[in-house]
Parts: C-alpha cells; sequence; structure tokens
C-alpha cells in the first residue's frame, strides 16, 4: 500500500496525472543560456493589453524595460553582454503593475 502512494505521489508532483499541467507560457526567452549580446523575448500567446517587460538582477534592482508595441510578437534587450555572469530575471507586467508571469535565465560568457 505505501508502494503505491509513493507511486501516486510521485506521479502528481511530475504533473503526469494533472489534466491541466502542460499550461503554455505566456513568454518565451531565447537564446538561453544566454551568451550573446541580445535577449529575445518572444510572445507565445496573444494579450489584449499591454504588456511591459521587465530585466532584473537576482537582487531585484530593474536592469531594463520594454513593452511589447501593439501587433509585435517579440522584442530584444540589447547590450546583455554588459551584465557578468549571473542569474537574472524577466518579469511580465500588465498595465495596473501587476506581475503576470516571471522566469528566470542564466548570463553565461
Amino acid at each position: 500500500m505505501k508502494r503505491i502512494l509513493a507511486i501516486l505521489l510521485f506521479l502528481v508532483l511530475n504533473g503526469s496525472i494533472l489534466a491541466g499541467s502542460e499550461d503554455k507560457k505566456l513568454f518565451s526567452l531565447y537564446p538561453v543560456p544566454l551568451k550573446t549580446a541580445v535577449l529575445r523575448v518572444k510572445l507565445n500567446n496573444s494579450y489584449a493589453e499591454p504588456l511591459t517587460i521587465e530585466l532584473r538582477n537576482l537582487i531585484g534592482r530593474k536592469l531594463q524595460e520594454k513593452t511589447f508595441p501593439t501587433g509585435t510578437d517579440e522584442i530584444s534587450f540589447q547590450d546583455m553582454d554588459t551584465y557578468p555572469n549571473g542569474i537574472y530575471v524577466v518579469l511580465a507586467k500588465d498595465v495596473y503593475g501587476k506581475i503576470i508571469e516571471s522566469t528566470k535565465f542564466v548570463i553565461e560568457k
């Protein structure tokens, strides 16, 4: 019985049983890990309101901010080679400043 419960717990934690476990992310980053001077952010889903993307370091300092122009599904952050190696965070915010989604990536030169 304990073995069956352990297997079920493993499957639930891995998302194999949950129907909604394959939610698509709002945006994708590439290339990751970043080894170039340009980070591209691509929208995977259409979003009705203007969307602001913020690039922050791991301690939360805002480094850059861009807004998706209407009808555009990709933006890029330039001069990424000026930042040191490490982990960075990208936040997507709506018009009210609410964080909709966040993800992290690595700069590795």
